[in-house]
């Protein structure tokens, strides 16, 4: 064997060897915090030396343990126990998560390790036996500050907290109740509501999203595909047959939803008006462009399955948009959408009330204590209607892309927007007040 050959050779076993150790390392640190259940390697995304997915015992009521636990999904990417920590608290279930591919955009930004934490009674993070009471914003925020508490013992730079939609809620609800757990925030995309049914998002469809223009070929859109409703149903019907598709009303009223939620999903998700079917086009073509927009398995039970914990939340403390039938009375069979959740989305005798004193909770932490907090909007995202009101308060920032959608993000941004989110967030960063 070539000498030099045989050195390179070495060298290469060295590094590999040093680089298992110090996986292995990582991995026994992390076994050894209180409360660990499991550390399993997985693939890392290769921006990172090494990811573990790991298990975490959780009480299913912070304030009461004795009345048992469960299981957390976290999963760590790790650069380096000398770097920062972006803390992504997922609003949903976190397969996603563990997938190689994932890898936030603020991770190549700041130079930062991954801690992906999913949400209670979501996806892998379910108790054996789900009592509602205890899904609430305080536990979960409970669960974000006691992993936080955890991993703070490796990893002693600076923490981002970050998360979008719900998951950009939950930041704001773990800021508000733990100030102190992180030293910067990037929620994207997050609503602040304040009832289960908020009327700001209708009234932001149909006076703010897009332009005038835009919109009003949405509307007409709605009332093509109402007037066809005739013809439009025995298409609509065979889909549902054909998916196994359950509703809790009949399909002729759920199609009425499907146009109501069409209108909200074109502007959330940021379709083109270009791609809407002409007057001429075929009951066909006007069928494929709403189930591509609007399908209907949103209201469906099985496909709702995974989501349903959210409604549960919505109903109890998240609040959720409400729909706006009027514009469309004489041509729609629905005439009322009151309770539309508990109607199509909670099982027979499900009732949940209200309380919206976590949410103001938020609002008045925004207004006066919040800073270093970074809030990321889309210009024509509905949700941007809930947007959290920041009342002057000078230490958090608000950027809205110009007609950007529920994707809005800092690689999104226009250049001049992303350059002063990146400005903003570099300095944050060496800054200790």
């Amino acid at each position: 064997m070539n000498k030099y050959f045989r050195a390179s050779f070495l060298s290469l076993l060295f590094v590999i060897a040093w680089q298992i150790s110090l996986a292995q390392i990582l991995a026994d640190r992390i076994k050894a915090l209180p409360g660990i259940i499991s550390v399993e390697k997985m693939e890392q995304n290769p921006f990172f030396t090494e990811a573990l997915i790991i298990m975490v015992k959780q009480p299913l009521d912070h304030l009461h343990p004795e009345y048992g636990s469960f299981a957390q999904r976290v999963v760590l990417s790790n650069l380096g126990v000398d770097k920062p920590v972006v803390f992504i608290t997922e609003g949903y279930g976190g397969d996603y998560g563990a997938n190689t591919k994932y890898l936030n955009e603020l991770c190549p930004l700041l130079d930062a390790n991954q801690v992906f934490v999913e949400h209670r009674f979501f996806g892998k993070s379910v108790p054996d036996s789900i009592d509602w009471k205890f899904l609430t914003v305080e536990n979960a925020a409970a669960d974000h500050h006691h992993i936080v508490e955890l991993f703070k013992s490796i990893y002693g730079k600076k923490w981002i907290s970050t998360g979008i939609s719900k998951g950009g809620e939950t930041v704001l609800y773990h800021r508000a109740l733990y100030p102190n757990d992180v030293d910067i925030s990037v929620p994207y995309v997050a609503p602040l509501n304040f009832s289960t049914e908020e009327k700001r998002h209708d009234y932001f469809i149909r006076h703010s999203a897009g332009t005038a223009s835009q919109r009003k070929k949405v509307t007409r859109c709605q009332m093509e595909m109402l007037k066809r409703k005739k013809n439009l149903m025995p298409l609509f019907t065979q889909l549902c047959l054909d998916k196994k598709f359950h509703f809790r009303a009949e399909p002729s009223v759920i199609f009425d939803y499907c146009i109501l939620e069409y209108a909200f999903s074109f502007w959330q998700w940021g379709r083109s008006v270009n791609d809407i079917p002409k007057d001429i086009a075929t009951d066909q073509e006007f069928f494929k462009y709403l189930v591509k927009v609007c399908p209907p398995d949103y209201f469906d039970i099985e496909s709702g399955k995974s989501t349903f914990p959210f409604f549960v939340q919505a109903l109890k403390q998240l609040g959720y948009y409400g729909y706006n039938p009027e514009p469309f009375l004489g041509v729609m069979e629905l005439k009322d959408t009151k309770d539309y959740i508990s109607k199509l989305f909670m099982p027979p005798g499900s009732k949940f009330e209200y309380d919206p004193t976590m949410s103001l909770l938020v609002k008045n932490f925004m207004a006066k204590d919040a800073q270093k907090i970074l809030l990321i909007y889309g210009g024509s995202d509905p949700w941007t209607a809930s947007a959290t009101s920041t009342s002057g308060n000078h230490k958090v920032i608000t950027i809205i892309q110009p007609g950007g959608s529920h994707r809005t993000r800092i690689g999104t941004l226009p250049l001049g927007q992303r350059k002063k989110a990146i400005r903003i967030l570099k300095k944050w960063m060496v800054s200790e007040v």
